[in-house]
């Protein structure tokens, strides 16, 4: 009896012994879940843009181990409108050839007075001394933008002639991203970790089992976009309601992360807008490209006339928003008009093209400098697009906060500001993203190996 309890006794001993030790262990292994380093890289890049492609395998050339988070993004979404946009550059192989002499300095006093003088002149200092941005993108997109549509009033434009430049474009950098070493990862990044020094240490990311776990890096590239539609419907309710916002659902995160880390932001109260053809049956818009309106004019309900062609496109954008909602319309010949489909209704009397506008006259003004009968006129929105502002950067890229460099940490494309003011150049935004990809993916690539 007495070695049978004995038995009973040390049984109990090891039971408990062990489950003590099983209890001590939990705490112990959720903490390793939490804390166990993830995968790694030397550069990790935010975005699905085509900035953050470009950005991502310029880090690769150059050497670095590279991971792309594009965070919810389609990829390489926007690359549509930046090639359709155009091209901004001085002294290309096209202007030499049609002996245009467009140097930097006059393009750099070109930005200054399109932005107000409000550019970051150490960013457009740097932009316009990199000479080789035309060769870096021919290289990427297999795209020759070839053609000046205006050499006389815009000789620094540049258009492509491919056939669907977009999907070749797309179809190269994704091929050029596949050979390099540069690895997507569907996670998202929920913040930036930084260590005791201040430096950029690592991405919190989330999967979609939403478990959250540290991803360790040496350096970050910002590049998801630069549009806020949080800030634009701030604005929206200032004016009436001809504005509308392009882009009502974007999924950048980046600018709220600059935000919450209190990084130093440049012109952020700037947006780029574009005058729109609305076709109210189909609820659709389309852009109204700077082309020669002669014998075109806006009108609205209140009576007030100009003609399309003695005014400039921030003039026009202001008679659209100062006029009633659904006030402003634009009167084209039919052979402009013809081009643009369903967003023009044809009147074959004046009269009824007032009625219809709740008109009784267009005062101080002589009918006759009018283009038809027919009369074929066209509703007009100001279209909100992105932000012209953005993350302040050095011309390595590197990203500020109260006027110091944050170590490892870099941005590129539209999230970026500095090289525009109150306005857009035509084609600035393609050159832009290749400019400040070239820069912050060899930046950060370098910083990653230091």
């Amino acid at each position: 009896m007495r070695r049978n309890g004995s038995s009973v006794v040390v049984v109990v001993l090891l039971i408990t012994a062990i489950f003590s030790i099983f209890l001590v262990q939990i705490p112990l292994q959720k903490e390793k879940t939490i804390a166990a380093p993830a995968k790694g890289a030397d550069v990790a890049v935010i975005g699905g843009t085509t900035a953050a492609l470009m950005s991502a395998l310029k880090a690769a050339k150059n050497g670095a181990q590279v991971y792309l988070f594009p965070n919810g993004q389609d990829l390489a979404e926007d690359i549509s409108f930046l090639v359709t946009g155009g091209l901004a550059l001085a002294k290309t192989p096209v202007q030499e050839e049609a002996g245009i002499e467009f140097g930097p300095e006059l393009f750099a006093e070109l930005l200054k007075e399109q932005g107000s003088g409000l550019n970051d002149p150490l960013l457009v200092q740097a932009f316009i001394s990199t000479d080789d941005i035309y060769e870096e993108l021919v290289d990427t997109s297999g795209l020759f933008f070839d053609m000046l549509p205006r050499p006389d009033s815009s000789p620094y434009f540049h258009l492509t002639t491919e056939h669907n430049p977009d999907l070749l474009f797309k179809q190269k950098l994704l091929n050029e991203i596949n050979r390099t070493a540069v690895l997507l990862s569907n996670e998202r990044v929920k913040e930036l970790l930084f260590s005791s020094q201040g430096r950029v240490e690592a991405l919190l990311l989330e999967n979609d089992r939403g478990k959250s776990y540290p991803f360790y890096t040496q350096a970050v590239i910002l590049a998801d976009g630069g549009h806020r539609s949080d800030a634009i419907q701030r604005y929206l309710p200032a004016f009436s309601g001809n504005l509308v916002s392009l882009k009502s659902a974007p999924k950048n995160e980046s600018l709220k992360i600059a935000a919450d880390l209190g990084l130093d932001m440049i012109q952020k109260d700037f947006f780029d807008m574009k005058v729109l053809l609305h076709a109210p049956l189909k609820e659709n818009y389309r852009y109204l490209p700077p082309d020669s309106w002669e014998r075109t004019y806006i009108v609205n309900t209140e009576g007030q006339i100009l003609p399309l062609s003695e005014i400039s496109a921030k003039e026009t954008l202001n008679f659209i928003l100062s006029s009633p909602t659904d006030g402003a319309y634009l009167i084209a010949p039919e052979n402009q008009a013809e081009r643009y489909g369903d967003c023009f209704r044809i009147f074959e009397q004046l009269e009824r093209f007032l009625q219809a506008c709740s008109l009784e006259e267009l005062p101080q003004f002589d009918r006759r400098w009018l283009p038809g009968p027919p009369y074929c006129v066209a509703s007009l929105k100001a279209g909100m697009d992105y932000m012209l502002g953005g993350i302040s950067v050095t011309p390595r890229g590197e990203v500020k906060k109260n006027g110091k460099i944050v170590k490892g940490l870099y941005a590129s494309g539209e999230i970026v500001g500095g090289l525009h003011g109150e306005a857009l150049l035509p084609g600035m935004a393609l050159s832009e993203t290749v400019f400040l990809a070239k820069t912050s993916g060899s930046s950060a690539a370098g910083y990653a190996q230091r």
